[in-house]
């Protein structure tokens, strides 16, 4: 039997996810102005966002960060904006298959 959610998690799930669904409409357009393709894979929708949406990525990364917080998980104590790219684009990959793995749970 999963564990009750508390309302803050619920709550900074709901925004982690309209956030990402935010993100990615902006990484697609980007992507349709520029004339190539919708990126699929994390590296590319990185570039695209640290380019075209750099706060709307931080405060993704920012939720979270908080979110990772309130399950109890080890978070690195800096802000995402001090994180090097490396770390902001694992992050980022995180964030996507959370997204996605609740995006699932929820259409079951």
């Amino acid at each position: 039997m999963a564990v009750p959610r508390s309302r803050r998690l619920r709550l900074l799930d709901s925004l982690r996810q309209t956030l990402s669904e935010l993100l990615h409409t902006r990484v697609r357009g980007a992507a349709r102005r520029t004339g190539s393709g919708v990126p699929c894979d994390t590296s590319t929708i990185y570039t695209l966002a640290a380019s075209e949406a750099p706060d709307l990525l931080d405060q993704l990364l920012l939720v979270h960060q908080r979110a990772s917080e309130e399950r109890g998980e080890a978070v690195a104590p800096r802000p995402p904006a001090d994180l090097d790219d490396g770390e902001r684009q694992r992050m980022l990959s995180a964030v996507r298959a959370t997204v996605r793995e609740s995006g699932a749970r929820f259409s079951t």
